[in-house]
């Protein structure tokens, strides 16, 4: 009697622990990582080249009938656009797909134990800090480095560059000499 009750709590207990999908949504919302920055770029560039490719390397087509198939080669390319540009304009689907890209990184990034511990520094106040501060390093060390690395760039080609340049002149020199 006293097991049955006792496995009985127990399960209540670890029914009410987290999963790692809730951890993974604490930690992202801690660090503002669902924020996720999408950029989907899509070009039917390359669906043309493969479809004129098909026309071009014909070589029992004349180069009039090749000519006269660039009009269907772009309707085509055209259907083939619109499929893509439908499915990348449905965000539910999108954001699905995404969701279970960033699962799997945070999954096989983080043990449980270890999401628990980022969230409880995340929920301090250095933890907060550094969840507003972390964002913008990258940007902030760009802008930053920029000018340092062109200074040290400029430092070193300055001399070779005027070493050059005086004998570019001096052949210039030779070869208008040697026109005359």
């Amino acid at each position: 009697m006293i097991i049955l009750v006792a496995s009985g709590s127990l399960s209540v207990a670890l029914g009410q622990l987290p999963d790692k999908h809730d951890l993974i949504a604490e930690f992202r919302k801690l660090t503002g990582a669902n924020n996720v920055n999408r950029s989907l770029n899509f070009s039917s560039d390359g669906i043309r080249d493969i479809l004129w490719k098909l026309v071009a390397e014909d070589k029992e087509l004349t180069d009039a009938q090749k000519q006269g198939l660039r009009t269907p080669v772009d309707e085509a390319t055209a259907r083939v656009d619109n499929i893509v540009r439908v499915f990348l304009n449905d965000q539910t689907q999108i954001t699905k797909l995404e969701e279970v890209v960033i699962f799997r990184i945070y999954d096989t990034s983080f043990t449980d134990a270890e999401l628990k511990e980022l969230i409880a520094f995340y929920r301090t106040p250095t933890g907060q800090k550094a969840a507003v501060f972390l964002p913008s390093l990258s940007s902030r060390v760009q802008s930053e480095f920029a000018p340092v690395i062109q200074r040290k760039l400029q430092d070193l080609i300055q001399p070779k560059l005027q070493t050059e340049i005086e004998q570019l002149k001096q052949e210039i020199s030779e070869v208008k000499k040697g026109s005359d």
